[in-house]
C-alpha cells in the first residue's frame, strides 16, 4: 500500500489511473479520465542508458512492473513513444516535451568521497535548509532524495515554456545547498531519468512533506540577495602576510582573461576553474569580500556565467578553511583545458615556493568561542542517526575530546543552551558527570517514533535532563517552527505502524 500511496504523489493525476486497453481493473472510459501524459520506465541501468525501454501511460501499468524497473521518468511528458518497430526504445523524454513537473530530485553518490554517509545526514542538512525530503531511495553506491510538490507545475506554451527554466534554477539552487555538506551529483538532468521507487530500496518517506512550486520559488530568489559592489576596490592583503602568492603567478591572470570557460569537460569545468582562482585568493591573503568582487567581474564576462549565489557558494567554500593552497598539478590541467594546450609548466609557474598566509586555529593560542560552540555541535552531530541520541559523559572527557579549557566549556555550554540548541544537565558526586544532548539530533529521531509513543518520549527527555514537561516540549517546537517550511508540528505527527 505504501508504494502505491508514493507513486500517486509523485505522479499526481499526470497519468490514467487504468490501463487503455487491457485493465484488470475496474475499466473507465477514455472521456472519464480525459487528457493525460506518459512516463517511461527501465529495467536495468544499461538499458537506461540505451533508452531501451517501455512507455506507461497508466499508474496500473506502473504498478504492474513496481518490482521490475530500477529507473523511471518522475515528472511527466505530453506524450511517450517507440523510436523502433519492435517498440523497444523510447523516444519522447525531452525538456521540450514535458506535460508537467512533480517533483525535484537530488543523487548522492558515495562512491565519490571516503567519508561514510547515511539517510540521517540527508535529514540533518535538510532540517537547516527548512525543506525537509519526501523521499528517501538507497542504492549500492549511494542515495537519491525527492522533494515533491504539493501540486504539479504544468509546462505550458501560454507561458513560453518559462516554468522549465525557473524550475531548473529551483532545482540547481537546491543541489548546491546540499553540495555545501554532502557528494552531489551536479551533472545528471534537471528533470529526466530517476531511480525508482520500489518495496527494496524505500528507506524514509512522509507523504506530509511536500512544498508548494511557490515556496520554492521564493526560497530560490533568495539564494541570490547579496549583491556585489559595483566598484572594483583595490585588493585588500590581510595583515601579517608576506611572501609569494598565488595571485602573482602568471597562470592566474591567463584564466582570468579567457571568457570561453563552459561548464563542461567534468572535472576541468567552469565550477572547478571559480573555485581555484577563489582558493588562490584565499591562499594569497585577499580578503574574501575583495575575492568576491574580482570574481564575479570575472563571472561576469564569461560566456556562460554561473549565478550569483552560486559564485558566492563557491568563494565561501574556498574560503571555509578545509582547503590549502590551489594544486600545481591541478592548475596545469585548467590551463591546458581552456588556455592552450601546449602550455609548459615554466609557463605558468615563475616561483619556486608558495606561502598560506592564513594563520591556522591549531596555531593561534586561543579560538574564538563561535569555533568552540561548532566543535561542540560537530561532536554531537555523532549521535544524531541513533533513536537514542542522548550521552551520559564527564565534562572532563568532551574538555579532552575537544581541546577546550573548563571555564570555556561551561560558557559553550550555557550559550548553546540559551540558543535552544542542546539540552544538557550536570548530575555530581559518585556516577555522576554529564547529560548532554542536540535539539536537532531529538527532532530528527522523533520523526522515527509512533505516533502513540511521542508523549511518553517527551516525558523520557524530560526526566533525563531534570527539566519540566511544558518547558521541554516548548523548546523541541519552538525549534521545530523555526524552520522555514516544515508545517507545524508535522515532525511529531508521523505513524510509521
Amino acid at each position: 500500500m505504501q508504494i502505491t500511496n508514493i507513486y500517486n504523489l509523485i505522479l499526481k493525476d499526470g497519468l490514467r489511473q487504468t490501463k487503455f486497453k487491457n485493465s484488470h481493473l475496474r475499466p473507465l472510459s477514455s472521456a472519464e479520465e480525459g487528457n493525460k501524459g506518459a512516463i517511461f520506465g527501465f529495467r536495468t541501468k544499461a538499458n537506461m542508458t540505451k533508452a531501451r525501454g517501455v512507455v506507461l501511460t497508466s499508474l496500473e501499468a506502473v504498478l504492474e512492473n513496481q518490482d521490475n524497473f530500477t529507473h523511471w521518468t518522475p515528472n511527466v511528458y505530453r506524450y511517450g513513444t517507440y523510436s523502433d518497430d519492435n517498440r523497444q526504445f523510447t523516444k519522447g523524454h525531452a525538456e521540450d516535451n514535458l506535460r508537467q513537473i512533480n517533483t525535484f530530485y537530488i543523487d548522492f553518490d558515495i562512491t565519490t568521497t571516503t567519508e561514510a554517509m547515511t539517510s540521517s545526514d540527508i535529514l540533518t542538512a535538510a532540517i537547516d535548509l527548512g525543506f525537509m525530503p519526501t523521499l528517501i531511495l538507497k542504492s549500492d553506491k549511494g542515495y537519491q532524495v525527492y522533494f515533491v510538490l504539493s501540486e504539479p507545475a504544468y509546462v505550458t506554451a501560454h507561458s513560453d515554456f518559462k516554468v522549465i527554466k525557473v524550475a531548473k534554477a529551483i532545482s540547481q539552487n537546491l543541489r548546491q545547498y546540499f553540495a555545501q555538506t554532502l557528494p552531489v551529483d551536479l551533472t545528471c538532468n534537471h528533470f529526466g531519468i530517476a531511480r525508482m521507487p520500489r518495496t527494496d530500496n524505500v528507506e524514509f518517506f512522509h507523504k506530509d512533506y511536500t512544498y508548494s512550486f511557490q515556496e520554492w520559488l521564493d526560497w530560490s530568489m533568495k539564494q541570490s540577495e547579496l549583491p556585489f559592489p559595483s566598484k572594483k576596490p583595490n585588493l585588500t592583503i590581510i595583515t601579517g602576510t608576506e611572501g609569494i602568492k598565488q595571485i602573482d603567478e602568471p597562470w592566474y591572470q591567463m584564466l582570468l582573461n579567457e571568457s570561453n570557460i563552459r561548464g563542461a569537460k567534468a572535472l576541468m569545468g567552469r565550477n572547478n576553474v571559480l573555485f581555484t582562482l577563489a582558493l588562490a585568493n584565499f591562499s594569497s591573503g585577499v580578503s574574501q569580500g575583495d575575492c568576491e568582487v574580482v570574481l564575479n567581474e570575472f563571472n561576469l564576462g564569461l560566456d556562460e556565467p554561473v549565478t550569483t549565489s552560486e559564485l558566492l557558494k563557491l568563494v565561501s567554500s574556498a574560503y571555509s578553511g578545509k582547503y590549502e593552497a590551489a594544486s600545481r598539478d591541478y592548475i596545469t590541467l585548467l590551463c591546458r583545458a581552456w588556455v592552450d594546450q601546449k602550455l609548459k609548466v615554466s609557463d605558468l609557474f615563475v616561483k619556486q615556493r608558495w606561502y598560506k598566509f592564513k594563520k591556522k586555529r591549531s596555531e593561534r593560542q586561543k579560538s574564538h568561542l563561535y569555533e568552540w560552540k561548532e566543535d561542540v555541535m560537530a561532536y554531537l552531530e555523532g549521535f544524531y542517526e541513533t533513536q537514542d541520541p542522548f550521552i551520559q559523559t564527564t565534562k572532563k572527557a568532551i574538555r579532552e575530546e575537544l581541546h577546550i579549557p573548563e571555564r570555556s566549556l561551561d560558557r559553550v555550554l550555557k550559550a548553546l543552551r540559551a540558543e535552544q540548541k542542546i539540552f544538557f544537565t550536570i548530575k555530581a558526586g559518585r556516577g555522576g558527570g554529564i547529560r548532554i544532548a542536540s535539539v536537532k539530533a531529538i527532532i530528527l529521531s522523533l520523526i522515527q517514533v509512533k505516533k502513540e509513543r511521542q508523549e511518553a518520549y517527551f516525558a523520557n527527555i524530560a526526566r533525563f535532563f531534570e527539566d519540566s514537561l511544558t518547558y521541554t516540549k516548548a523548546v523541541i517546537e519552538g525549534v521545530t517552527h523555526e524552520l522555514k517550511h516544515v508545517k507545524q508540528l508535522s515532525l511529531f505527527e508521523r505513524d510509521i505502524g
